[in-house]
């Protein structure tokens, strides 16, 4: 019903002159009356003025206020305020006159203090001369309409715009509309794609089977997720996360299916990277440290399960530190790739060979019937090591000290301690003139043909007679280079076999009463020690290992209070106590609460060998030590193996936010050192600084230790150069592979787009930002001719083409070197600094034996 409509319902009821008319007039009044009450839509009438003088009873459903009320009242105070003036706007030709009516959508008040949105039709009222005494007309509720217009509108935008492509089918698989992200992505355009099958995008790579495994889902489910290759216009293949909805109508029929995807190409060839640095030297691309630890105890569970032998080598190359000192780096590392090279040619296919870091490698020797087996593989191997090797035209010839350990054993042990006798078995083979093997059952552990008992027994002996003695580690703070403290180590000074590292000997009494015994015994001698070191004028504060079943003894706290009150010119916070984190986690509970009994004391914990425990993160909290030590392993090759160095970095941030001091193991070099102080670490202890030393050597060490005026000069630095500094690493380690991969030809060449470096996208985040940007101009040049010259060595064909231009080749190595010496100097300056960078003093020419001063 239009507005005419209502006004001559509204008009029906006129008088009539005769009584026929009047009861006609009056029924047709009646009949008006109850359409427009029962109407949703408001009839209204004004008067000149704008004035209601007529309203309906739907308009208190549409304003929230009583007709009577409203009568009488201008409409303007019931049109939202923020439309007043387009609401003149659009009655201006009506009022003029230069229209008949006029229809337009505004916005109403409601009472309610909310706006509805309101179509409304309105025609001028007049008088019988032709004056216009008013309007009148209609108001209907288009909320909810608007609402749907305004929902369909969004959903489009959401399909235009959004950054994943978007695909739509019929019921049969045939596409009939896409967005533009999906043009984008597969490089076909809408009219391109549309009618067609998505089959048009298949790589090949997934099988009939896997898609007969999505219809299934879909069908059954309405639902499929998960990763395909698909291939692009171009050809260029491209992987996507890809979730399939299926949309049925009101019958339950499948009508339509809505596909989303995303490409996660960079994130998975990223990830595939990142796999393959995390399980391989980046340098010789032999497997690392963690994935020999997975081969080794699958080596051991087979050797249990099939009655046969393990055997570990552990290989340190003779005189290889001479080549580097002598020749340089660049000739050093090409001769660790060739000796890896050649390590892998000398061993079966069953075997194992891994670089564990420097001029250290391990080859697991499977399934051995015994030493008969392992002494014509250990001739291969020294054999292999020790053939000259050219480099650049120089002939250059190393050859190995090597460990061997044996597994099974009478004691059970795991591949941590079959690794740690080997390598003791390799410092034997060093100490009696290099270039041959030593088998750690004939040396380092008590003579063969003992038990384990006998074992044990020797052990007592030796804790009766003195044999052991403790040496002491010195621990520097980072941030001032001072002697912070040391940490107590055993050994024992063996009669007939010299001083014996705690590997040869602790594992043999692993889980005996003699272990607490002998932790009871380095209490005790620490704790005298620095009451000693007291006496000569030194408070130097002392760390002492402490096993978790020590601190699980229920009298432990009451025998150190019994100590420290034995020695009362110790102070209990010189005495710092260390408990390794797995053992910690075993019964986390009542190891949580010693250390909090002990900090009553005055004694506080360190975290040992962090990052080894399975819960690192999960129990932080629970433990309250105030250090934590990072373990050697994440050290060690933080300078090469960017996933070692993203872990330190976090490790060292958690640390950061739960307020504990960090202590980095491992310290080999001034660059290690260096990299740790960028990183916010606090102290740190290693062989670059100082190897464990017998108590009467401590305090001239101290009097003769400075540190470095350049680690004095560096700063921990902001989270801008610590994405720098992994990015430097990352870029490092892919040189290293793509250099492997062009003298060797095999595996794949790393991922070569420039885009997806992390150098790439620091620099794209960084561009135009404050600080050095010359340097940051250099880093950007370096980079790009780095991954130009990349891109043409791998164009020109292959492994012996690689080898014609070995000029290019180490060119880019020079380059990565002065892309990371740029880096380094970016790194220095003081913006990047979160303290101010201040000189201490001291003098490089205080320890020209150290590795921190010697770099």
């Amino acid at each position: 019903m239009n507005a005419d409509s209502h006004l001559m319902l509204a008009q029906a009821a006129g008088a009539a002159p005769d009584a026929q008319r009047v009861m006609g007039a009056s029924h047709r009044a009646i009949v008006a009356e109850s359409v427009l009450n029962n109407l949703k839509d408001v009839v209204f009438q004004t008067d000149a003025a704008g004035r209601w003088s007529f309203l309906n009873p739907a308009w208190a459903e549409l304003s929230g206020h009583a007709v009577e009320d409203s009568l009488g009242k201008s409409f303007l105070d019931y049109v939202f305020p923020d439309d007043r003036e387009l609401n003149a706007q659009l009655f201006a030709p009506l009022v003029a006159r230069a229209k008949d009516c006029c229809r337009h959508q505004i916005r109403y008040l409601h009472r309610d203090g909310s706006h509805r949105w309101v179509d409304v039709f309105a025609r001028l009222t007049l008088d019988a001369q032709d004056n216009v005494v008013g309007t009148s007309g209609t108001l209907r509720d288009i909320t909810e309409l608007k609402a749907n217009e305004e929902r369909l509108r969004f959903a489009a935008s959401v399909f235009t715009h959004a950054g994943e492509g978007i695909i739509i089918t019929d019921e049969k698989g045939t596409i009939i509309d896409v967005n533009r992200a999906f043009e984008a992505i597969t490089g076909y355009t809408r009219a391109e794609a549309t009618g067609k099958n998505p089959r048009m995008l298949s790589s090949g790579r997934q099988g009939r089977e896997f898609y007969k495994a999505m219809w299934e889902s879909l069908c059954q489910n309405d639902f499929w997720q998960g990763e395909v290759w698909n291939r692009r216009k171009s050809g260029e293949m491209y992987v996507e996360r890809l979730t399939i909805t299926a949309v049925r109508d009101d019958k339950k029929e499948q009508r339509h299916f809505v596909g989303i995807f995303s490409d996660i190409t960079t994130q998975t060839l990223q990830a595939q990277h990142l796999e393959h640095i995390a399980h391989y030297d980046p340098l010789t691309g032999l497997p690392n440290r963690r994935l020999l630890s997975a081969r080794l105890e699958q080596s051991m569970a087979q050797a249990r399960r099939h009655r046969t032998r393990v055997a570990v080598a552990y290989l340190d190359l003779d005189g290889f530190k001479s080549i580097n000192d002598v020749h340089g780096h660049e000739y050093g590392d090409e001769l660790l790739v060739a000796v890896g090279r050649r390590l892998k040619h000398a061993v079966r296919e069953c075997d194992t060979i891994c670089r564990l870091g420097g001029d250290e490698f391990l080859a697991v020797l499977d399934q051995v019937a015994g030493m008969d087996d392992c002494i014509p593989l250990i001739k291969r191997i020294m054999e292999a090591v020790a053939l000259p090797v050219a480099v650049h035209g120089m002939q250059l010839q190393v050859t190995c000290s090597l460990g061997l350990s044996m597994y099974p054993q009478e004691a059970e042990i795991d591949p941590d301690q079959l690794i740690r006798q080997a390598d003791q078995a390799m410092y034997a083979a060093k100490n009696q003139g290099k270039n041959r093997f030593v088998l750690f059952e004939t040396l380092n552990a008590p003579q063969a043909g003992q038990g384990r008992n006998d074992a044990l027994e020797e052990l007592e002996q030796a804790l009766r007679r003195g044999e052991f003695v403790l040496y002491y580690q010195p621990i520097i703070n980072l941030r001032t280079g001072e002697l912070n403290s040391v940490e107590a180590l055993i050994r024992w000074r063996h009669p007939a076999r010299g001083l014996l590292l705690p590997s040869a000997f602790l594992p043999l009494m692993e889980g005996r009463p003699l272990a607490l015994e002998v932790e009871d015994w380095v209490l005790g001698q620490a704790i005298a020690q620095h009451e000693r070191w007291l006496d000569g004028g030194l408070d130097l504060p002392v760390s002492i290992n402490m096993s978790g079943a020590q601190l699980q003894r229920k009298d432990f706290l009451e025998r150190l209070r019994a100590l420290l009150e034995a020695h009362p010119r110790v102070k209990p916070d010189r005495i710092k106590l260390e408990v390794l984190e797995t053992s910690a986690l075993e019964d986390i509970h009542h190891v949580s609460r010693t250390i909090v009994e002990c900090a009553g004391l005055g004694v506080a914990f360190a975290l040992d060998d962090f990052g080894t425990g399975f819960s690192s993160l999960l129990y932080l909290k629970q433990l309250p030590a105030e250090r934590i030590k990072i373990d050697q392993s994440f050290v060690r090759n933080m300078l090469v193996d960017p996933e070692d160095l993203a872990i330190l970095e976090g490790v060292i941030g958690m640390a950061e936010a739960f307020k504990r001091e960090t202590i980095a193991e491992g310290v080999e070099s001034f660059a290690h050192a260096r990299m740790l102080i960028q990183l916010g670490c606090s102290m740190a202890q290693g062989y670059g600084i100082a190897r464990p030393m017998p108590a009467q050597d401590v305090p001239a060490w101290k009097g003769a230790w400075n540190m470095p005026a350049a680690l004095l000069r560096c700063a921990p630095i902001q989270r801008e150069g610590i994405q720098l500094l992994v990015a430097g690493v990352e870029h490092r380690a892919w040189v290293a592979r793509l250099l492997q991969h062009l003298r060797e030809g095999v595996g794949a060449p790393p991922g070569m787009e420039a885009r997806s470096c992390r150098i790439a996208q620091w620099l794209a985040a960084n561009a135009g930002a404050p600080g050095d940007t010359y340097r940051r101009s250099l880093i950007e040049e370096k980079h790009a001719e780095m991954h130009r010259l990349a891109q043409a060595l791998l164009a020109h064909g292959g492994q012996a083409a690689a080898m014609e231009k070995a000029n290019d080749m180490r060119r880019l190595e020079q380059l990565g070197r002065e892309a990371m010496d740029c880096i380094s100097d970016y790194l220095d300056a003081p913006a990047l600094s979160l303290q101010p960078v201040v000189c201490h003093g001291g003098s490089d020419d205080a320890c020209r034996s150290c590795a921190l001063h010697t770099g």
